[in-house]
């Protein structure tokens, strides 16, 4: 269930690569002594440190919280467009994340970039945002201040165009941007250890906003942690020496399957049928393999979600609606035959709520793909049956097909 075995793995994970803190370019000065006796600038620092260049000027402008809440909610509506978010809630629910029923994605995903921070990088208008009452001499917003300006130059040299990137893309690259600068933080907070030796009312309140988010926001808040995945794939390269940082700026990984040591030359697009006249695509999109071994871990446990993690070769779902509601098509291939099936018996394991309306759910697995139907009624998920598939058939021939009627399920052979 939910973070079971989570931290365990984690921890053995950094401590066997030697990465729990790394020094981006060790120096035995301080950044403040260095600053003093050399003359650098915050911003000359961090380019030192990160071995590139601000291709412009910094900007940073001081605004009320309700002016940076604004423009958060202003870039989230471009990157997922209209609906987006409602959209995406919604098949992530289908899939299983059933702590969206009644959330929304919109506001939690606000509350990454507000909450427990004391300034945020704006991607479309290039510039940092920092609260009024930010004070550069206080030791704790003066490490803060040097995480933003990193996050800035990585903008720079590696911008994320918003509506561009595939939510997995997105993902992969945003939560390396944020490691990269939370790993800067991480060496300053240790030159000036006895400010930081009890946890700041910052640090408190971040960990309360991850401990109260749905799991598949929370895991995007924990990537960049000491702990996180973004982290661990930074800190593991930049220590055995197999990527620089300035290469893993320029070419960051596409995928989460790369934050978690796959080979990305492993993936391969799924296609999913296109759907009959009748069904309007509301969104088309991959779950990646971090939010996959998220989803795992939930209905399964962490050791389990780990594995099939990396075996996952890619996936695509389709949110659609017709006259009678809406439904999910979830594709996903795998390494092997035995992790679909695996997964197939994991994804059947669902907990509807007593008088939860009534719907039509099937999981099937043949040879290296697992098919997943969440339906609104019996005859779109014959519909979907009936679809032809890259085989040349119909529906599947599968290991298990499942049937979720009114919260109950039986199972077909």
């Amino acid at each position: 269930m939910k973070g079971v075995g989570t931290l365990a793995s984690l921890t053995g994970a950094a401590t066997a690569a030697g990465t729990l803190l790394v020094l981006l370019k060790p120096d035995p000065q301080s950044a403040a002594t260095k600053e003093q006796e050399t003359g650098l600038s915050i911003e000359a620092y961090v380019e030192d440190t990160l071995g590139l260049r601000f291709r412009t000027t910094p900007e940073i402008h001081r605004v009320a919280q309700e002016v940076s809440l604004s423009r958060i909610e202003e870039n989230l509506a471009a990157q997922f467009g209209p609906g987006g978010l409602a959209r995406r809630s919604r098949a992530l629910e289908l899939m299983g994340f059933h702590e969206f029923a009644g959330r929304s994605m919109g506001e939690g995903l606000t509350a990454l970039q507000s909450t427990g921070v004391r300034g945020w990088l704006d991607e479309r208008e290039n510039h940092l945002l920092i609260p009024n009452d930010f004070n550069e001499e206080e030791v704790e917003d003066r490490v803060i201040l040097h995480g933003l300006l990193a996050r800035l130059l990585v903008h720079q040299h590696s911008p994320m165009v918003i509506g561009r990137l595939s939510d997995d893309e997105r993902i992969a690259q945003s939560g390396l941007h944020a490691a990269i600068a939370e790993s800067l933080k991480a060496k300053l907070r240790e030159e000036s250890r006895e400010a930081f030796e009890v946890p700041t009312s910052l640090v408190t309140t971040r960990e309360a906003l991850l401990a109260s988010l749905p799991i598949y926001l929370a895991t995007l808040g924990e990537l960049p942690q000491e702990r996180g995945v973004a982290r661990i794939y930074l800190e593991t390269r930049l220590r055995t020496e197999s990527r620089t940082l300035p290469d893993l700026i320029e070419d960051p990984p596409q995928s989460t399957f790369e934050l978690l040591g796959g080979d990305p030359s492993a993936i391969a697009p799924v296609t999913i049928p296109a759907p009959p006249v009748d069904q309007e695509t509301q969104l088309e999109e991959s779950l990646g393999a971090l939010q996959i071994q998220t989803l795992i871990e939930w209905l399964e446990s962490y050791e389990q979600a780990q594995a099939l993690a990396l075996l996952w070769r890619g996936d695509r779902y389709r949110l659609f609606a017709n006259t009678s509601g809406d439904h999910l098509l979830w594709v996903c291939r795998w390494e092997t035959e035995a992790a679909a099936i695996r997964a197939a018996e994991i994804l059947s394991r669902r907990h509807e709520k007593p008088g939860a309306p009534r719907r039509c759910f099937s999981v099937v697995s043949q040879g290296k793909i697992t098919v997943l139907a969440n339906c609104a009624d019996d005859e779109t998920l014959e519909s979907i049956k009936k679809l032809q598939w890259s085989t040349g058939t119909s529906w599947l021939p599968g290991y298990r097909d499942i049937i979720l009627s009114d919260g109950n399920l039986s199972s077909l052979r």
